[in-house]
């Protein structure tokens, strides 16, 4: 059995670890110190994160995807497949737009930058460029993470209601598994712990109008451990099956994350990508790299709702097989080539075929 860190959904935990290589990038294009730049960063992204939050919030899931991840200008830096200096140029040329859609308009992001270069005395003109680049790089990394995950707009609000508890729940450490289970040699964790961002400022919810009252993982159905007992999907009774290829979410304490393949699947994504290290600095590959694949038989286990509407943020459905150009040209071809075939065989019997002579044309005639 496979067991994953609840902590591979948090989106603050995920973009934390991604854009640590884009560091220098960002130092090159504000002019600013690493330690500068660093200490912006760590500001920016928590007031980015609050917008988005807020953001879900006031327009839901389907807006988020339509109007956020789907923007001409994360469509366009979606096409860099490195982080270089040509991409950062291009998050760069585009980090306005993107920036004042996510915080609502270009008043609030100076307010942000206000805040930020007080924080951490850095010029605001230079903050301001830092916080809107950033935001767009996140973006596109969020916007990469749900389409490779496949979330309907239903599975994208359940997401952004489990990250309030990401952030408030001071460093997670991770529960002991039950000694039994410690015993069994087919235990294996992915856990990849190795970058903590630091704590949430909650202060930026004032300046977001991100609403973070009450407990929103309550709001979340559970599988309990009753339920998965009796249908099968505990740990115990996956083990006795020889089921050691399940994948399943680790306890850490304060943190409720359901048991639901979608939410599984995202979080083996996220784990995925982010040991690819997508952003560090390097030249644009030749190819793609291919989506993350998460096997089935690590899902096959957990209940999983049948998706509503599946996001596609840069392509259109798969057209069905009989519209397909290539095969449409093939079916004219042979339509084409048999009638010629049928055409050519009926000129060859009329040609074989025996004509009747003039005398028997006459005897005929004559009876």
């Amino acid at each position: 059995m496979t067991y994953i860190s609840p902590t591979r959904v948090s989106m603050y935990d995920f973009l934390y670890q991604d854009i640590q290589p884009t560091v220098s990038l960002l130092a090159d294009i504000t002019r600013l110190s690493l330690p500068q730049t660093r200490l912006v960063m760590d500001e920016a992204l928590q007031a980015i994160l609050s917008a988005l939050l807020a953001y879900q919030q006031a327009y839901g899931g389907q807006a988020v995807c339509k109007k956020l991840f789907a923007r001409s200008a994360i469509k366009e830096l979606r096409q860099y497949n490195s982080m270089n200096f040509k991409t950062i140029n291009a998050a760069f040329y585009h980090r306005h737009d993107v920036t004042d859609a996510l915080f609502g308009d270009s008043a609030r992001v100076a307010k942000a930058s206000e805040r930020i270069s007080a924080r951490t005395q850095v010029p605001i003109a230079k903050v301001q460029i830092l916080l809107c680049t950033l935001g767009a790089i996140a973006l596109r990394e969020l916007a990469i993470l749900a389409h490779y995950s496949r979330l309907d707009f239903d599975e994208v609000d359940t997401w952004f209601a489990l990250q309030p508890q990401f952030l408030y729940n001071q460093k997670r450490g991770i529960e002991a598994l039950p000694d039994e289970v410690h015993a069994l040699p087919t235990i294996t964790c992915i856990v990849s712990e190795d970058v903590i961002p630091p704590d949430f400022d909650r202060d930026w919810h004032t300046l977001t109008g991100f609403n973070s009252t009450g407990n929103p993982a309550h709001n979340v159905p559970q599988s309990s451990s009753h339920y998965l007992t009796a249908i099968g999907r505990s740990p115990n009774h996956l083990l006795q099956n020889n089921q050691n290829d399940m994948l399943m979410f680790l306890q850490i304490p304060n943190i409720n994350v359901p048991h639901q393949r979608w939410l599984v699947q995202l979080a083996k994504v996220s784990d995925i990508y982010l040991s690819r290290n997508r952003l560090r600095i390097n030249s644009e590959p030749a190819t793609p790299p291919a989506p993350p694949l998460v096997s089935l038989a690590l899902l096959s286990g957990i209940n999983n709702s049948v998706p509503n509407e599946q996001i596609n943020h840069d392509e259109a459905p798969n057209p069905p097989l009989w519209r397909h150009p290539v095969i449409l040209l093939v079916i004219v071809v042979i339509g084409i080539l048999g009638a010629l075939a049928t055409v050519k065989y009926q000129m060859k019997n009329d040609h074989l075929q025996p004509q009747p002579t003039v005398q028997t044309a006459e005897r005929t005639a004559e009876h």
